[in-house]
């Protein structure tokens, strides 16, 4: 690694306790111990094209001071990490294609300077805020929008990201991994479904790139239906809307019976009539757009 003889190397670091049964001690404990580590290799950690942290408290200057040593760090994800409860996360890097922030405590995310950067997660925002921010974005995914509620709030990453080509987004109530105990979700502060409103900054707005739209979780209802009419209007050069079924998860299967008896099912069309009936409900001057995938 020190004399970059290794063309890729990921470090997936984790701790000897789970988050949920971690003190802030704990988690500033091992915040310090991957700072040891990290300080103690130094011409290692410059080689690094991934990282993965989890379970973690640092200082405010940690995070920065990490990314300014892995010089060719690519991907970086933390879990349970962060810098004090309601702490700003600064992030600079040349060369960060990917980052991901899960079940942190930061307050925000500051993309100060990220070149390079192709996948992020934001909160809706003014378009006319985050356009230096995501001028040169070309491709996003959004993973584990909740089931019922209103899409087009997405609109507003059309809107920032002029350069973008393929947007994917992925509908799905991931039951096997969601806290569904009404005493836990009320003691911890979990929300209910809500709708994201989203009003177009520019209402006569199009988009000149957006060539390929993929949907995962399709359903023939007016939710969808209205968002891809949305879609279409906007991207005037759109080549290609791809629908696929929720995605299948083996864990969920052995869900308690009355847990499984929350989950909808789908009411994906799969035969050619119900096909032809959810492209002729679209409306579309140009239907071909519409593909149907397994």
């Amino acid at each position: 690694m020190a004399t970059r003889m290794v063309d890729a190397a990921e470090f997936e670091i984790t701790t000897e306790k789970a988050y949920k049964i971690s003190s802030p001690d704990d988690l500033l404990r091992f915040g310090k111990q991957f700072n040891d580590f990290i300080a103690a290799c130094p011409d290692v950690f410059a080689g690094l094209r991934r990282l993965w942290l989890r379970n973690m408290r640092f200082g405010e200057l940690d995070i920065p001071n990490i990314l300014s040593t892995c010089k060719v760090l690519e991907s970086l994800r933390l879990t349970y990490c962060d810098s004090g409860i309601l702490s700003v996360l600064q992030v600079e890097h040349a060369l960060l294609v990917e980052l991901e922030v899960d079940y942190g405590q930061f307050e925000r995310i500051e993309l100060i300077c990220l070149p390079k950067l192709q996948r992020i997660w934001v909160l809706p925002e003014c378009p006319k805020l985050l356009t230096t921010t995501l001028s040169k974005l070309q491709h996003v995914n959004l993973d584990n929008l909740p089931e019922g509620c209103d899409l087009g709030w997405t609109m507003f990453i059309l809107e920032a990201a002029p350069s973008l080509k393929a947007l994917c987004i992925t509908v799905w109530d991931h039951w096997c991994i969601m806290a569904t105990d009404e005493e836990f979700r009320k003691e911890n502060g979990f929300c209910e479904k809500a709708d994201v409103k989203w009003k177009p900054y520019a209402p006569a707005f199009k988009h000149k790139n957006l060539a390929k739209l993929t949907i995962y979780g399709f359903q023939p209802d007016g939710n969808f239906m209205r968002y891809i009419r949305c879609v279409v209007e906007a991207a005037v050069n759109i080549a290609e809307i791809s629908l696929h079924d929720r995605k299948m998860c083996g864990r969920c299967g052995y869900l308690d019976p009355e847990i499984k008896g929350k989950v909808c099912p789908s009411r994906y069309p799969w035969t050619a009539e119900e096909r032809k009936r959810a492209v002729e409900g679209l409306g579309l001057a140009s239907p071909a757009l519409i593909h149907f995938r397994p």
